[in-house]
């Protein structure tokens, strides 16, 4: 399983304001893309793949949005559209969700009610845990273990604190060089790096 977590620090946890945020402050386009380029290829849709969307921007705590092939997402098609359907459905269909309560919306669509900190603790538990960090190590040089989990923030960069917290827990960074990519482009980088692996 290749698992991606990304933190959307503007996400809205309004559904009816989730479209305001394309090509907005809240650039929820970042998010779609990311989804998109996580489970799309070229005539196929990848299997061993689940994407955590946390949505920080909250009036009483944030929610976990947890696509997962494996447990039979559908997705309507690789275009914006599509993956915001799935981000407001999740949202509408969970009003009166309780914090640290988790509602199955759909096949593999779920919504939990709790935010980026208790999610890692959770994974970390059993998987392990890679943060995209331009100071990381070189992904090619980094030996990376199975069912690995990547944590990924949108276009704001992930706080200070939580790398220092992230980092004292045990998560290695990982990098692509110095350049700052878009979370989307880092999610196929580390599909192509896992793929060639494979050869």
């Amino acid at each position: 399983m290749r698992t991606f977590i990304i933190r959307a620090r503007k996400g809205t946890t309004r559904w009816e304001r989730v479209r305001s945020q394309i090509g907005a402050s809240g650039h929820f386009e970042v998010i779609a893309h990311s989804v998109i380029n996580a489970f799309f290829v070229s005539n196929g849709f990848r299997e061993d793949v689940e994407i955590y969307i946390i949505l920080d921007c909250s009036e009483d705590f944030p929610r976990t949005i947890k696509l997962s092939a494996g447990e039979g997402l559908s997705i309507a098609g690789f275009y914006e559209d599509a993956v915001i359907d799935l981000v407001e459905k999740a949202l509408k269909d969970s009003h009166g969700l309780q914090k640290d309560e988790t509602r199955v919306i759909a096949p593999g669509l779920q919504i939990s009610g709790f935010g980026f900190e208790k999610l890692v603790g959770n994974l970390l538990e059993t998987r392990p845990v890679y943060l995209l960090d331009r100071k990381g190590e070189d992904i090619r040089n980094a030996k990376l273990d199975l069912n690995p989990v990547f944590v990924l923030s949108d276009h704001l960069a992930m706080p200070k604190n939580s790398v220092k917290s992230l980092k004292r827990q045990g998560v290695k960074a990982i990098s692509f060089g110095k350049k700052m990519l878009f979370a989307s482009q880092c999610v196929v980088l580390i599909h192509y790096e896992l793929d060639r692996s494979e050869f």
